[in-house]
């Protein structure tokens, strides 16, 4: 997984809401045709954090095995696997930072309350996430403000404990970030799937809609072609209507 596919999942759904803007997204063919892509979206997601899943718990078992032998650990090698450990957890905020935003643009081109739900979800699931490095950062004296981005944090944060306390706890401090991370992407998986199950809902509601007015139009621009009296002179006639 890469930024670029990020950025671009972004770009299109910018560009939907630019056209909603401007009066082009409209009507419910055009909101079924959102809700569709969102799914692809979801599903996109869902297999990501699957990967994410993965790395963490590989990384996991790497840790776990210098943790067996840290004496010969130098300091290179603990910022390589801190800046491992900060790019793995970015991972997981890319997915549900993207995941609030798509749904956040729904909600505001189409008025609709269960995605801004969800992109408010995403965005505390995202909160919860950055806030393990931040109370890890300050048990060692160290404010995450204090850092550009995640992976300059954690490095600090590695090198300060290394200094202090050894590579052992070092190595531990990862452990425990990582472990955090890993229940993390269980919730982060539970939130993605339960989007799904609305989305299906709202797909099949929309479906039955659509299906009821197609039956009422049909209805109305059919022909009547059944037999009507008509009263004329001193008999009733009967006429039958046709196109």
């Amino acid at each position: 997984m890469t930024k670029h596919y990020f950025v671009v999942v972004w770009l299109v759904l910018s560009n939907a809401t630019a056209s909603a803007g401007g009066g082009a997204l409209t009507g419910g063919s055009t909101e079924m045709t959102q809700i569709l892509n969102n799914v692809q979206l979801a599903e996109q997601y869902s297999q990501q954090v699957l990967a994410y899943q993965t790395q963490l718990m590989q990384y996991a078992a790497k840790l776990k095995d210098l943790m067996a032998h840290p004496l010969g650990m130098l300091s290179p090698e603990l910022a390589q696997l801190a800046s491992n450990a900060a790019k793995i957890m970015q991972m997981g905020t890319d997915i549900s930072s993207s995941m609030a935003r798509v749904n956040a643009n729904f909600a505001a081109v189409f008025k609709n309350p269960t995605a801004a739900s969800f992109a408010s979800k995403f965005n505390l699931w995202t909160n919860t996430s950055h806030d393990a490095l931040r109370s890890a950062m300050l048990n060692a004296g160290l404010q995450r403000e204090q850092f550009a981005n995640d992976v300059a944090a954690v490095k600090a944060l590695t090198a300060k404990v290394a200094s202090s306390q050894g590579n052992l706890a070092a190595l531990h401090s990862l452990g425990d970030l990582n472990a955090t991370q890993l229940q993390e992407s269980m919730k982060l998986r539970d939130l993605i799937s339960q989007q799904q199950i609305a989305q299906n809902t709202y797909l099949a509601a929309q479906t039955a809609k659509d299906q009821a007015r197609q039956t009422i139009a049909d209805t109305l621009t059919k022909p009547y072609t059944e037999e009507i009296p008509q009263l004329g002179g001193d008999k009733m006639k009967i006429i039958k209507w046709s196109k």
